[in-house]
This record gives C-alpha cells, sequence and structure tokens, in this order.
C-alpha cells in the first residue's frame, strides 16, 4: 500500500488525540469520529500542541501543507473511503469488539485497519467481526 489518502480515528482521548494529528500533519486526510460532545474543540488544542511540537522537532518544517480533519457523526461515516482506520477506545475488550463489528461493516475490502491496544489480542479483538 502506498501512502494513504484517507485515514479515519475511531476514539478520541489521548491515543486517538495523538494519532490523528500526526497523520494530518503528515498530508493525510482524517476523519474522526468520538462520542465525546466537544472532541472537535479538543481535538484544534490537540492539533495546535502537536504543530507547536512539530515546528520545535524539524525546524523550518512547514505544517501548512497538511491534510483535511473533518469530524464524522458515525463510526461507518468515518470509515467510508478510508484506506486506514485507526480504532483507540478504551482498553476494554467488550467495547473494542462492538467498534470493530461496526468497523467491519462499513469498511472497504483493503482498508488496513488498527488498534490502539496494550493488553488485550487482537484475535480477542476481532471474535465475531466481519473483517
Amino acid at each position: 500500500m502506498s501512502k494513504p489518502q484517507k485515514a479515519a480515528v475511531i476514539g478520541g482521548g489521548v491515543i486517538g488525540g495523538g494519532w490523528a494529528p500526526r497523520l494530518i500533519l503528515a498530508r493525510v486526510d482524517v476523519a474522526f469520529a468520538d462520542p465525546h460532545p466537544h472532541d472537535a474543540r479538543k481535538l484544534e488544542a490537540i492539533m495546535g500542541n502537536a504543530e507547536r511540537a512539530m515546528a520545535r522537532l524539524w525546524p523550518g518544517q512547514s505544517t501548512g501543507n497538511r491534510g483535511v480533519l473533518t469530524h464524522a457523526s458515525s463510526i461507518g461515516e468515518a470509515v467510508d473511503g478510508a484506506d486506514l482506520i485507526q480504532e483507540s477506545a478504551p482498553e476494554r475488550l467488550d467495547l473494542k469488539q462492538k467498534i470493530h463489528a461496526e468497523i467491519g461493516e462499513a469498511a472497504h475490502a483493503d482498508a488496513i485497519i488498527g488498534s490502539s491496544t496494550s493488553g488485550l489480542l487482537p484475535t480477542d479483538i476481532k471474535k465475531g467481526t466481519a473483517r
């Protein structure tokens, strides 16, 4: 797979909030889905922090040419057309299984699906999913 054109980030906590700006600053369009009512405001603050950090780490590198961020109202909307899907929900097996089932129903066949997990087995997360 070449560089993804569109990514979906599901979950906007510390980890998902890290994935989205890194992808956007790498010129990848990101559809972001999080049930938190203030996800847009939260992510804009994280974007500002990421841009300041990038300027300190790589002086002279422009952050002006970046991917487009959209806020999706559902997981299905976020993953529609995404080449890369990154789930970053809280570390609860039942929740991750539910989210991956929704992702599997909506994602195209060639999409790469990842999970930010520190202790759950991928084989357990994918049980009962279409993909």
